[in-house]
C-alpha cells in the first residue's frame, strides 16, 4: 500500500511554505521600522501598511496551521475505525475524506500561490482508490474469518462493534511517537473501553472464550499496516542505495572462496576442491561445528510488558 509518498514529497512545499513565512515576516519588519523613522505626516499611511504586514502574517501562519491539519489528517482517516465515534470505516468513506483533505490542500495552495510543481496532488488523488481499498479487504478478512468460524450475528456485532475499537485503539494509542496523535487515540480508546463495559453481551461468554477472542482480536488488529515505508519511496531506495555501496569485505570474499571450493558440491557430489586434489576432504558444516566449540548461553531477555487494552488507566498523553 502508498502511503503519503506523494503527498510527502510535498516536502518540497514545505520549503515553499518557509520562503513565504519568511517574507511575510520581513515585510512585517520592515514596515515597522519604517513606521517608527517616519515622520508626523507619513506615520498615518506607514502605520495602515504595517497593520496590512501583520494581517497578512497572520493569514500565512493561518493557512500554513490548515496545510499541516489536513496533512494530518490524511493519516487520521485511514484508520478501519472512526476516531470520532469508533464506527467502522468503508472504502467509500475513506476516499471521500481523503478528497475533501485534497481540495483543501488545493484551496490552501491557490490562495498562498504555492505551485505544484511535483503535481503531488494528482498523484495522491491516483493513490486514494488504493489507500481505500485497504480499509475494506481489511473488514472483508475480518468478515471471512469470522464466516469461517461461523460465528452468530450477535457475536459478530460484538466482536466487530465492541472488542475490535477497543483493541486496535489500545494497539496505535502504545504505537504513534507523536503527542497529538496519541492524545487523540487515548480518547478514542477510552470512549470504546466506555461502549465495551456497558454492553452486557460479554457477561454470557466464557473467561476462556473472552480471553480467546481477545488474543485473535490482537492478532487481527497487528494486520492492519498503513504504511510500507521500509520497501518503497524514499527509505525503500535509500535502502537500495546502501545495500548497492556496501560491497563485499575481505573475510566475506574469503568466507565466500571457501564455501565455493568446499561447500557447493556438482551432480556427482564432489567439490572443486576434491576434483582438484584428487582426495576427499571432511563435510564443511561438520567440520565447522567441530572447531566453533561451545555456544555461548543467550543473553537474558528483558520481561515483556503484556498490556491490556481492556483496562481503563491513564496514559501519558
Amino acid at each position: 500500500m502508498f502511503f503519503m509518498n506523494n503527498m510527502a514529497s510535498a516536502a518540497g512545499w514545505v520549503l515553499l511554505w518557509v520562503e513565504s513565512k519568511a517574507k511575510a515576516d520581513k515585510r512585517c519588519d520592515t514596515a515597522q521600522k519604517a513606521a517608527n523613522k517616519a515622520r508626523a505626516d507619513e506615520k498615518a499611511a506607514l502605520e495602515i501598511e504595517h497593520a496590512q504586514a501583520i494581517a497578512e502574517l497572520t493569514q500565512v501562519d493561518k493557512a500554513q496551521q490548515d496545510y499541516h491539519e489536513n496533512l494530518l489528517g490524511i493519516t487520521d482517516d485511514l484508520h478501519p475505525f472512526s476516531l470520532e465515534d469508533n464506527t467502522g470505516n468503508t472504502a467509500d468513506s475513506v476516499a471521500l475524506k481523503l478528497e475533501k483533505r485534497t481540495e483543501a490542500i488545493a484551496a490552501i495552495a491557490v490562495q498562498q500561490d504555492i505551485p505544484d510543481k511535483y503535481n503531488a496532488l494528482r498523484k495522491f488523488r491516483n493513490q486514494v482508490g488504493a489507500l481505500s481499498s485497504h480499509v475494506s479487504f481489511w473488514w472483508f478478512w475480518v468478515e471471512e474469518i469470522l464466516l469461517g468460524c461461523s460465528v452468530d450475528e450477535e457475536t459478530r456485532q460484538w466482536l466487530t462493534g465492541k472488542l475490535l475499537p477497543v483493541v486496535y485503539w489500545h494497539h496505535q494509542l502504545h504505537k504513534t511517537k507523536n503527542p497529538c496523535q496519541r492524545k487523540r487515540y487515548r480518547e478514542a480508546w477510552q470512549r470504546a473501553v466506555k461502549d465495551f463495559n456497558a454492553d452486557p453481551f460479554r457477561l454470557g461468554l466464557a473467561e476462556c472464550d473472552q480471553q480467546r477472542w481477545l488474543e485473535w482480536a490482537e492478532w487481527m488488529v497487528r494486520q492492519y499496516h498503513r504504511s510500507s515505508s521500509a520497501v518503497e519511496g524514499r527509505n525503500g531506495r535509500l535502502s537500495q542505495m546502501y545495500h548497492n555501496g556496501r560491497g563485499l569485505t575481505e573475510s566475506r570474499m574469503k568466507t565466500m572462496t571457501v564455501i565455493h571450493n568446499y561447500g557447493l558440491k556438482r551432480s556427482d557430489g564432489t567439490t572443486a576442491a576434491e576434483r582438484l586434489f584428487g582426495t576427499a576432504f571432511p563435510d564443511l558444516f561438520g567440520w565447522l561445528v567441530n572447531q566453533m566449540g561451545e555456544i555461548p548461553l543467550p543473553r537474558k531477555a528483558r520481561q515483556r510488558v503484556v498490556r491490556n487494552p481492556l483496562k481503563l488507566e491513564d496514559v501519558p498523553a
